[in-house]
This record gives structure tokens, sequence and C-alpha cells, in this order.
């Protein structure tokens, strides 16, 4: 992450969430293990060495920085807009095909560390332990929609099928479509 990115999120969750820093530890810190989790998929023991922290302290942080994150989740997200994006009115080549275009919806695999007698269900077709991440995102590249935690052996048609059965899964009004690749049948 560039360091002016880093900076601008550490403002945001200054400003926007409960989340404070401590006579310990400060917000800069707390991220940096964080990102370093989930971004880099380091263990505790890894980071209790490198930031001189204990295991409890590095997980209750983790925890922190992951619940302030969720608070203001739904406020950096975008928001299904139904008009017609600029990109897409403003050209010929596009606009009488793609004027009922919300985004486009895509599956990740993230890896994934799994113990026990789950470990078969996670491994994806290229035999590496992963997570299947379905995502949706808008014509301006923004997140609208973010669903985690499948193992890496589903199908990405299985798990937006389950998706928009879900309660509070992901929802297209009526009209509209989303452009999807062919691991999602019709």
């Amino acid at each position: 992450m560039y360091r002016d990115v880093f900076v601008k999120l550490c403002i945001i969750i200054r400003e926007k969430t409960l989340l404070r820093d401590t006579r310990f530890i400060c917000i800069e810190e707390m991220l940096a293990t964080f990102l370093c989790i989930v971004g880099h998929n380091s263990r505790y023991c890894l980071l209790r060495d490198t930031f001189g922290r204990s295991h409890w302290t590095v997980s209750r942080n983790f925890n922190k920085v992951l619940k302030a994150l969720y608070t203001i989740a739904s406020k950096m997200t975008a928001k299904h807009g139904l008009a017609v994006p600029c990109k897409i009115r403003e050209s010929t080549r596009f606009y009488p095909y793609l004027k009922d275009y919300i985004g486009a919806i895509d599956g990740t695999h993230v890896p994934a560390s799994v113990f026990g007698c789950n470990v078969s269900n996670y491994c994806n077709r290229k035999g590496v332990i992963s997570q299947n991440v379905l995502t949706a995102c808008n014509f301006d590249l923004e997140f609208m929609y973010v669903l985690s935690g499948w193992e890496g052996s589903a199908h990405d048609s299985r798990v937006l099928n389950n998706d928009l059965t879900r309660r509070n899964g992901l929802k297209v009004p009526q009209g509209k479509f989303f452009i999807v690749d062919c691991g999602f049948s019709n």
C-alpha cells in the first residue's frame, strides 16, 4: 500500500470510527499489523516479533481494526446507481448495448489457512488452499458487494446462486444486469 493511501485510511478511521490511539499503541501500528495479517497472511507470532507486542495485543488490535472497518464499510462501498453511467451514455460504441448495465461480478481466490478435516474442501482446482471471494464492482471500479468465506473448491456459479437467494445477499433490480465471465451460468 502506498504511504499516502495508508495515511488517508488512518485519518478516515480516526474521524469516522470509535477507534483511538491508546497509551501504548497508535492507530497506524494497529492498522499496519491488521494489513500484514490480511494482506500477507502473516501469523500472530511473526507480528509479535516484528512489532514487539504480545500475542494477545496483536489479536486484540486486529479485532479492534476489523470492527472499525466494518462500521465504515457501508459508507465506503459504492451504492447501486440506477442511472446510466456517463462513460456509457456518451459513447456510441457502448450506449445502446450497455444502458442497463450496473457493474461486473467475478470471483477470485484468496489464500487461506485451514486446518483439520476441512482442508480438502478449501483446495481449489490448482491444488492451492484458498477461499472463493465473490465481488461486484461498478463501472468506476468501486466495490458494490463482497462475499467471502466460500471454500476454494466451490464453483463461481454455485457461490452466486447461493448469494442471490440470501436475505441480505446481492440484489439486482428488475431490468438491470451485471456483466460476468464464463464461470457463471445463465
